[in-house]
């Protein structure tokens, strides 16, 4: 292999490395939002239970 060849495959695998972290950052992100909306709907859930009268 000649210098240029390491060198580019250097590149193809700091540039892979980015782009597979940026795309655990970004799903990440969306699952964060998933989660919140989910606990959000369970507390609405809780509220509704609890304001509801005792039978």
């Amino acid at each position: 292999m000649t210098d240029h060849e390491i060198q580019l495959l250097a590149l193809g695998f700091g540039a892979g490395m980015d782009l597979m972290l940026l795309i655990q950052v970004a799903f990440g992100l969306l699952d964060d939002r998933r989660d919140r909306k989910a606990v959000r709907a369970a507390e609405a859930t809780l509220k509704a239970a609890r304001e509801r009268p005792a039978a």
